[in-house]
C-alpha cells in the first residue's frame, strides 16, 4: 500500500486534503444551514422511523421525497442505530432576519437558524446522525475526486500532470468541498456522474472493443446513477454516444446490440422499480409533475430571459456561494475563475486544430468529444431546470458535469501554454514541463481559494462576535443597563455624514448582567427631524449570531451592526440614532449609572444626511437626485413633496423628476399610493411618457394623493409604481448589478403629528 501510495504520491495528496476540508467545512457549517439539508435528513429519518419511503404531499413536513433513493438508503443504514430524541418535523428555530441584504459579502445575519450547545462536539442525537452523514457525503465526494484522476490518467496515459491538475478544480472548489460537507444527493450525482465518464474513457481505449461485460459495467453504472439523481439520465446520450462510436469503428454492432439489450435489462433491474412506483404513485414516472404543483414551476415558454439573467447566479453557485446562497464570495473570485474555464475550453477547441509534434502526442479527437458532450449535457440538464423552476439557477446542479468540465479546462490551459512556449520556439523540454508546472499551480491555487473561502467567509458567517478585554479602552463610555439583563459600556458610530444608499456602522459594547429568559430582539432607529423613521435594523445579536437566549452573566462582546440609508431618503436631514430591545409586545427599560429612567430607547447620536449629488445629470440639481432605473427605459432622478408633516384630508404633492432613456413604445401610468403595515389606503394614478418626449431630457411630472379625511395620526409609507397597461403588470426596478430587484420603490414617508412611530416591534 506504501509503494502505491509512493506511485501515486499526486492523487494520494489531493485526496488526503479534500477529505481534511471537506470535514473542516462540515465542523464551521452548522447543522441544516446547507441548501435544503434539514430536508434531506429528514428523508433519511423517514427511512429509519418508518421502514419504507416518503411520498409526495403526504408527509408531516417537507422532505425531499423526489428524489430516488439511493443517498437517503444509505444514510438510513448508517444512522438507523441512533437514537435522535427528537421528532421527525422537529427544526431549530429560525432566525427571521437571514434573508438580509443577501448578496451582500460578509456576517451580517447570514445563518438561517439560531443553533445552541446541542450542535456542539461531542455530537449525541440528531448532531451525530447528521454529522454521520456528512462523513458519508464526504466519502463520495472523494471518489468524484479520484474518478476524475483516474479519467485523465485513463485519457491522457503519459502526461500526468492533467489529470493531477484536472482533480484539484474538483477537489479544491470550495462549493464542492461544502456541499460533501453537507448532506444532499448532489455530491453522489458527482461521484456517479464521474463513475460514469472513466467507463466512456476506458471503454474508447480497450482493444478488444465492446462485449457484454461492458453492457453490464455501463448498466450498473447507470442503473445507479438513477437511483442518485434523476438528472443523470441525460447521460444515457453519453453511454450511447462511447457504445456506439466503438461499434462503428471497429464494426461490431452485434455486439453493441448484445451489450445495449444487457444494459437496459440491468437498468430496470435496479432502477425500474422506482420509476413503476413513481407511475403508481403519482401517474407519471418522474414523479415530477408533483414536484411542480407542490413546489411551484416556471412555464418554459416564458422563462427564457430570466433563466439567461439568472446564469451568473448559476456560476457563483457552482465554485462558492454559500447557505441559501446568501453567502457569496467577492465576485472578483468568480470573474476570475470564468476567464480561467474560458481559457481552458478555447484552449481545447484551438487544440484541435494545432499540429503536434511526434514527442507531443496528439490527444485523440474522441476523447475531447466525450468531455465535451458530457459539459454540454450537464448544462442542459441545469439550464432545463432553469427553465421550468425558480430554484434552478444552483450550480450544484452541474455537479455531474464537473469532471469533464475539469478535464477539458486544465487540457485546454496547458495546451494554450505549450502553444505560447511553442511559438516562442523553447525547447521540447520546457514544453513538456507546463503541464507539470500548471498542475502545481492549479492545485496551490485552489487549496488557497478554498481555505480563503473557509477561514475567511464561511467560518465568520457563522462565528460568535468578538470578545473584548474588561479594562479595554472604550469609546463613548457609557453605564446604561436594559432592565438588569445587560450593560451597554460604549459604542462608536463609523461616520457623521451620510448619503442615501450608504451604510451607518454601529458599534455596541455590551457586557452581560444576568442570562436573559428568553430572546430579545435589537433595533436600530434612524429618526429625521419630522419623527418619522429613516431607516431601520432588526436583528438578534451578534448580527444573527448570538441571541439573548444563549447570553451568560459576564459574556463582554462587540456587536457591529449596518443600517443602510434609503436610496430615496428625503435630503438634506439630521437623524437621530437610537438603539433598544424589545420583545414581542414590549422594550426594555433602560437605566443610566445612577439609576434614572431613559425610556426604552436609547439616543446614541445624530448623523447629518447630504443628496447624493453625483447622481444629478449635468447642469442640473435636483431635489433628492437619484439613479432608479425603470426596465432601462425609464430613470426616476429625483423627486420632492410639498410637505413631509400632513393632516388629515390634506393632499399630499409630489414633483417626479424623470429621464428617458431607450425607446417608449407607449404610454405608461404612474402610480402614488399610500399604505400603513402594507395595506394601501389611498392611490392616484396620471399617464407618463408622450411620444414627444425626448431622451435624455429631464422632465418633472407633478402628482397629488388626496388623503383620507379619517386617516389616524402615524407615519406612512408613500410607495410609488410605474404600470405598463398594455401589458398590465409593473414595471420593474434593476439593481446596479442588472438584476431585477423589485416592481415598487418606497419614497420617504409622511408624518401625521398626534403620535410617534413605535418602530422595532
Amino acid at each position: 500500500m506504501i509503494d502505491a501510495f509512493r506511485r501515486n504520491l499526486d492523487i494520494s495528496l489531493i485526496l488526503l486534503l479534500f477529505v481534511l476540508l471537506a470535514l473542516a467545512y462540515s465542523v464551521v457549517n452548522p447543522l441544516h444551514e446547507a441548501t435544503d439539508e434539514l430536508r434531506h435528513y429528514r428523508f433519511a429519518r423517514f427511512i429509519v422511523d418508518n421502514g419504507r419511503l416518503p411520498v409526495q404531499g403526504q408527509e408531516a413536513c417537507r422532505t425531499q421525497s423526489h428524489h430516488p433513493p439511493l443517498f437517503y438508503v444509505l444514510g438510513a443504514l448508517a444512522t438507523g442505530w441512533i437514537e435522535t430524541g427528537g421528532e421527525l418535523c422537529d427544526a431549530p428555530p429560525e432566525n427571521p432576519f437571514w434573508a438580509y441584504r443577501y448578496a451582500d459579502v460578509g456576517v451580517d445575519n447570514k445563518n438561517q437558524y439560531l443553533h445552541g450547545p446541542g450542535e456542539a462536539f461531542p455530537w449525541r442525537g440528531e448532531a451525530l446522525a447528521a454529522h454521520i452523514m456528512r462523513a458519508m457525503n464526504v466519502l463520495f465526494g472523494a471518489g468524484a475526486v479520484w474518478l476524475t484522476w483516474a479519467s485523465g490518467r485513463a485519457i491522457w496515459p503519459r502526461r500526468r500532470a492533467i489529470a493531477g491538475g484536472a482533480a484539484a478544480f474538483v477537489a479544491f472548489n470550495p462549493m464542492f468541498l461544502y456541499m460533501a460537507g453537507a448532506i444532499n444527493n448532489d455530491v453522489i450525482a458527482a461521484f456517479s456522474g464521474a463513475a460514469v465518464l472513466l467507463a466512456c474513457v476506458r471503454l474508447l481505449r480497450d482493444p478488444q472493443g465492446l462485449s457484454l461485460r461492458w453492457g453490464a459495467i455501463m448498466g450498473a453504472l447507470f442503473g445507479l446513477a438513477l437511483m442518485s439523481k434523476f438528472n443523470m439520465a441525460s447521460f444515457v446520450v453519453l453511454i450511447a454516444a462511447a457504445m456506439t462510436y466503438v461499434a462503428w469503428r471497429k464494426g461490431q454492432w452485434g455486439a453493441w446490440w448484445k451489450a445495449a439489450l444487457l444494459s437496459v435489462a440491468i437498468v430496470v433491474l435496479l432502477a425500474g422499480w422506482w420509476f413503476a412506483r413513481n407511475q403508481l404513485l403519482y401517474g407519471e414516472p418522474t414523479g415530477f409533475r408533483t414536484v411542480t404543483e407542490l413546489w411551484g414551476a416556471r412555464d418554459p415558454r416564458e422563462s427564457l430571459p430570466l433563466a439567461l439573467l439568472e446564469l451568473p447566479l448559476a456560476w457563483s453557485t457552482l465554485w462558492g456561494r454559500f447557505g441559501f446562497g446568501q453567502i457569496p464570495l467577492p465576485q472578483i473570485i468568480y470573474d476570475v475563475l470564468a476567464w480561467l474555464i474560458f481559457a481552458g475550453l478555447l484552449g481545447a477547441l484551438l487544440s484541435l486544430l494545432w499540429r503536434e509534434r511526434r514527442t507531443e502526442r496528439r490527444t485523440p479527437v474522441v476523447f475531447i468529444g466525450i468531455l465535451a458532450l458530457d459539459v454540454l449535457l450537464a448544462f442542459a440538464v441545469l439550464f432545463n431546470y432553469m427553465l421550468v423552476s425558480p430554484a434552478g439557477a444552483m450550480g450544484r446542479f452541474f455537479f455531474p458535469g464537473l469532471p469533464a468540465l475539469a478535464l477539458l479546462s486544465f487540457y485546454g490551459l496547458a495546451q494554450l501554454l505549450t502553444g505560447a512556449a511553442r511559438a516562442a520556439r523553447t525547447s521540447v523540454e520546457i514544453r513538456e514541463g507546463i503541464p507539470r508546472l500548471l498542475a502545481l499551480l492549479a492545485n496551490g491555487g485552489m487549496l488557497a481559494l478554498a481555505l480563503v473561502a473557509l477561514l475567511g467567509y464561511l467560518a465568520p458567517a457563522y462565528a460568535r462576535p468578538p470578545g473584548y478585554p474588561a479594562d479595554m479602552q472604550i469609546p463613548n463610555p457609557v453605564h446604561v443597563q436594559f432592565s438588569g439583563l445587560a450593560t451597554l459600556r460604549g459604542y462608536e458610530l463609523s461616520r457623521e455624514t451620510l448619503q442615501p444608499g450608504e451604510p451607518l456602522r454601529v458599534d455596541l459594547f455590551w457586557e452581560v448582567d444576568a442570562a436573559p429568559p428568553a430572546n430579545f430582539l435589537l433595533f436600530l432607529h434612524l429618526i429625521d427631524s419630522t419623527g418619522a423613521l429613516v431607516a431601520q435594523r432588526d436583528t438578534h445579536p451578534g448580527t444573527g449570531t448570538f441571541p439573548t437566549g444563549q447570553w451568560q452573566a459576564g459574556d463582554r462582546f462587540v456587536d457591529s451592526l449596518s443600517v443602510y440609508v434609503p436610496e430615496t431618503a428625503y435630503t438634506p436631514e439630521t437623524v437621530t440614532v437610537k438603539v433598544g430591545f424589545y420583545a414581542p409586545t414590549y422594550r426594555l427599560a433602560i437605566t443610566g449609572p445612577d439609576g434614572e429612567a431613559l425610556g426604552d430607547s436609547l439616543t446614541l447620536g445624530v448623523v447629518h444626511l447630504r443628496p447624493a449629488a453625483e447622481h444629478n445629470p449635468p447642469g442640473e440639481d435636483l431635489p433628492n437626485p437619484m439613479d432608479q432605473n425603470f426596465q432601462n427605459e425609464i430613470y426616476l432622478r429625483g423627486y420632492e413633496y410639498n410637505e413631509r408633516l400632513l393632516q388629515a384630508g390634506e393632499t399630499l404633492e409630489a414633483t417626479l423628476y424623470w429621464e428617458r432613456a431607450g425607446k417608449i413604445e407607449r404610454e405608461y401610468v404612474v402610480r402614488l399610493q399610500l399604505l400603513d403595515n402594507g395595506e394601501v389606503l389611498a392611490e392616484t394614478q396620471q399617464g407618463l411618457a408622450p411620444p414627444q418626449w425626448e431622451p435624455e431630457v429631464i422632465r418633472s411630472d407633478g402628482i397629488t394623493l388626496p388623503l383620507p379625511g379619517d386617516l389616524a395620526p402615524g407615519a406612512y409609507v408613500v410607495r410609488l409604481i410605474l404600470y405598463d397597461p398594455v401589458r398590465d403588470e409593473a414595471h420593474h426596478l434593476v439593481a446596479p448589478e442588472g438584476h431585477f430587484s423589485g416592481e415598487h420603490l418606497d419614497l420617504a414617508r409622511v408624518l401625521l403629528p398626534g403620535t410617534s412611530e413605535v418602530p422595532g416591534t
